[in-house]
C-alpha cells in the first residue's frame, strides 16, 4: 500500500468517491471549506490487491474510510481465513483509535478484486473536543456521530448474533443525549458515548475470543 500521489487522482473523483459516505457528504453539503481542510490534512492511500492495508499489532491514529474497492479482515497473517470483508463506503479502525491499542486484525485489499483507494483521517484532530482552530465544531460532531453509530452498529450485530450475551445490558445502559442540538454538550456526549461503546466492544470481542 501507498500513499496517492497528488495530482494521480482528480479533485472531482476524490469528492465523488467520497459523497457515499454521511460524513464526508454532509461536509461537502453544509461547509465546503471543511471538507478542503480535512481532504488537505488526510492521507488518501493506494492499495494493489493483496497488498496488508492494517497488521494485526499495528499501531496509529487513523480513522479510516473505503472509498473503492474491498478489503478482508483477516483471522491471523496474510493468507489464514477470511473472517469479515470491508466494502466501499464503509469507515473501519475506530476501536484501536479511541483506545490507543495495537490494531487487532489484518486487513488486506481482496487478492481477487480491483486496486483500493481508502482515505485515512487522523484522529489527533478531533481528540480535543474543544479546539476548533482547524475543524469546526459542527464537523467535530458529525466526525464523533460517525464514530460512535459505526461502534453501535457492530455491537447491534454482535446483540443479533448473540442476544443473551450479558453486555447486552451494558448497551441499554449507555446513556443518549437529550439536551440541544448542535451544542458543545452534544459534542460531548458524543465523545463519552464513543468511548463507552467502545470499552464494551473490546471486552465483547475478548470474551468471544476467550470462547473459541
Amino acid at each position: 500500500m501507498r500513499d496517492v500521489v497528488k495530482g494521480e487522482i482528480s479533485p472531482e473523483s476524490i469528492q465523488r468517491m467520497v459523497q457515499g459516505i454521511p460524513f464526508f457528504n454532509e461536509i461537502i453539503r453544509t461547509d465546503p471549506h471543511q471538507f478542503d481542510q480535512i481532504m488537505t490534512r488526510c492521507r488518501l492511500l493506494h492499495a494493489e490487491p493483496a497488498d496488508v492495508v492494517i497488521r494485526r499489532g499495528d499501531t496509529d491514529p487513523y480513522l479510516y474510510f473505503l472509498l473503492k474497492g474491498q478489503l478482508q479482515v483477516l483471522s491471523g497473517e496474510p493468507g489464514s481465513a477470511v473472517i469479515n470483508t470491508i466494502s466501499a463506503g464503509q469507515p473501519f479502525g475506530t476501536l484501536a483509535m479511541l483506545r490507543a491499542m495495537p490494531r487487532s486484525a489484518t486487513i488486506v485489499a481482496d487478492p481477487n478484486g480491483k486496486p483500493s483507494i481508502l482515505l485515512a483521517l487522523d484522529y489527533n484532530f478531533f481528540r480535543d473536543i474543544d479546539d476548533h482552530v482547524l475543524f469546526s465544531l459542527p464537523t467535530k460532531l458529525s466526525f464523533y456521530k460517525t464514530v460512535v453509530n459505526d461502534i453501535r452498529w457492530t455491537l447491534e450485530m454482535n446483540k443479533k448474533a448473540d442476544p443473551s450475551n450479558a453486555l447486552v445490558a451494558q448497551m441499554r445502559k449507555v446513556p443518549l443525549f437529550t439536551g440541544q442540538r448542535g451544542t458543545r454538550d452534544e459534542l460531548g456526549s458524543l465523545r463519552d458515548q464513543a468511548h463507552v461503546l467502545a470499552d464494551i466492544l473490546c471486552q465483547w470481542n475478548e470474551s468471544s475470543a476467550s470462547s473459541r
